[in-house]
């Protein structure tokens, strides 16, 4: 799922730090380093930001294609299941 932006200073982006954890560790894996930038807010220098515009664009193309590709293996595999002995002695 795609996540809300923030504007700052009439800059549309989102904090890295705040995406859900598997589009972090997919972004950081496949988007080019120069599309990250530093907002200075309230005299505090925020790093790890992406314009809003280059993150919908990665969510498009990466993350969300990658949900949607065909998968090798079936998306769910079969569990052992296991009798519960302790209801037999009842």
């Amino acid at each position: 799922m795609k996540v809300d932006s923030k504007i700052f200073k009439g800059i549309e982006y989102v904090e890295v730090s705040e995406l859900p954890q598997a589009q972090r560790e997919v972004l950081t894996q496949t988007i080019n380093p120069d599309f990250f930038i530093k907002l200075l807010v309230e005299g505090k220098i925020i790093s790890g930001c992406l314009q809003y515009k280059d993150y919908i664009k990665w969510y498009q193309e990466h993350f969300h294609a990658q949900l949607n590709a065909p998968r090798d293996q079936p998306a769910l595999q079969e569990l052992e299941i296991k009798q519960n002995l302790a209801l037999n002695k009842l």
